[in-house]
């Protein structure tokens, strides 16, 4: 008998996540050394030269240096955010990622109005949009257990209160402190939006393939241990 393709255990990457991961990790990798990334990113031509389309772009592109980013943006698009899109649909979880971190990077800029040192460094990447699917994941989820590649079980609301503490506690550490300012705001744009969205919807869609039992990332129902959510 054939063993099971270790791939075939995998969830289903979603297309909403699939082409935030992608649409990042191409316009990083080709613009993050490039002077047009002084366009791209947030900064403080967002108010010297009113490039207003700054906190929408960011999103996109990781500054010079950055670009490690994107593997946890690889991680938390497929293994969290594809559960989400799943239920949601492509439009709801996109509005939920790109309206939280447009929000997030938005404050941060009007932040520099009272803190000129706000944007003394470029600022941008997928991390508040990350945040966010973590956080409407814990909250549509809540007590599910889930257990990550397997092994230590924790709480979809533990999950994210985990990343959360992780992603906002990195630029305090470094003693920069405004750069907390977008994934604060982002995972509070999707704390307030998920719990509006919280009730899935009457259809029961759940991510293509519920069949199947991922071994990377598994909820689990404590009252139908079997019934899994992919």
């Amino acid at each position: 008998m054939a063993r099971p393709s270790i791939i075939a255990g995998l969830p289903k990457f979603q297309r909403g996540g699939f082409w935030l991961f992608v649409v990042a990790a191409a316009a990083s990798a080709l613009i993050a050394d490039q002077p047009l990334a002084a366009d791209l990113t947030l900064n403080h031509r967002f108010f010297s030269d009113l490039a207003l389309w700054q906190p929408f772009s960011a999103i996109f592109v990781f500054p010079e240096g950055h670009l490690g980013g994107l593997i946890g943006t690889l991680a938390i698009q497929w293994f969290v955010g594809s559960h989400l899109e799943g239920i949601w649909g492509l439009r709801r979880y996109l509005a939920l990622v790109l309206g939280a971190a447009v929000v997030g990077y938005l404050a941060l800029a009007l932040l520099s109005l009272a803190v000129p040192g706000a944007l003394m460094y470029p600022t941008g990447g997928t991390g508040p949009a990350d945040l966010a699917a973590v956080i409407g994941f814990g909250v549509l989820f809540g007590r599910q257990q889930v257990q990550l590649f397997g092994a230590l079980p924790i709480s979809s609301r533990g999950l994210a209160a985990l990343v959360a503490a992780l992603m906002l506690l990195s630029p305090l550490l470094r003693g920069n402190w405004p750069q907390a300012v977008p994934a604060a705001i982002a995972a509070l744009f999707a704390l307030l939006l998920a719990s509006r969205w919280r009730s899935p919807p009457t259809s029961g869609k759940v991510a293509a393939g519920g069949a199947r039992r991922p071994r990377h990332l598994k909820v689990v129902d404590a009252g139908r241990r079997d019934k899994l959510l992919n």
